[in-house]
């Protein structure tokens, strides 16, 4: 049976899979490898207490402000008046560490994903093994289960408190949103690979 027919004789769900799949494994690798998951505003005060004369009475604490970051799994970009530079993150929590790994499990298993809906579209002698569908329809859903873990693990930890001496509003970024996006995607990929593989034959 050629490609064109094996393409053909597949179900709709699958069909929108070949376009989804590879959809939401690019947008993950664009949110995992850029440095803006969580954008940070940093100032800092120093309280005069407004007993020293007039003048300090009237500006009791000064702020120092104009000091921005971003950061990602991997990399800070840090800017100061406009002045930026990107360097490697100082100093790694383990939360970090926890979510860099279910991070990278779940692109790699985004990338298998993607392989597995093509070799079911057009592998003629492996798309008519129902196994196949199944172990895709499963690999997809442990993607998402590995991604879930590394966004929760990151929402919850990422705006810990600092130094009192430093004020950091922290918000997350666009890199982050990508990550959530390409996991609704990959839901919905798995649903969709769900009902394409009970209907496949049993061979």
């Amino acid at each position: 049976m050629a490609l064109t027919e094996t393409f053909s004789n597949s179900s709709i769900f699958l069909k929108i899979c070949m376009i989804l799949t590879p959809l939401q494994t690019l947008v993950y690798i664009i949110g995992f490898s850029t440095e803006h998951w969580v954008k940070s505003k940093i100032s800092s005060s120093i309280d005069f207490g407004g007993s020293t004369g007039n003048f300090l009475q009237s500006k009791s604490s000064l702020q120092f402000t104009g000091v921005s970051s971003d950061q990602g799994l991997w990399k800070v970009e840090t800017c100061f008046l406009n002045q930026c530079s990107t360097g490697d993150i100082p100093y790694v929590d383990g939360w970090l560490h926890a979510t860099r790994f279910f991070a990278t499990i779940g692109l790699i298993g985004f990338l298998v994903t993607t392989v597995g809906v093509f070799v079911c579209l057009f592998v003629t002698e492996l798309s008519q093994r129902r196994i196949l569908h199944i172990l895709t329809t499963l690999l997809a859903a442990g993607t998402g289960v590995f991604v879930v873990v590394a966004v929760v693990i990151y929402g919850i930890n990422y705006n810990n408190p600092d130094q009192r001496i430093l004020t950091l509003d922290k918000d997350p970024n666009w890199s982050f949103g990508l990550c959530v996006a390409a996991l609704i995607l990959d839901i919905i990929a798995t649903i969709l690979l769900a009902l394409n593989a009970t209907r496949k034959p049993n061979v």
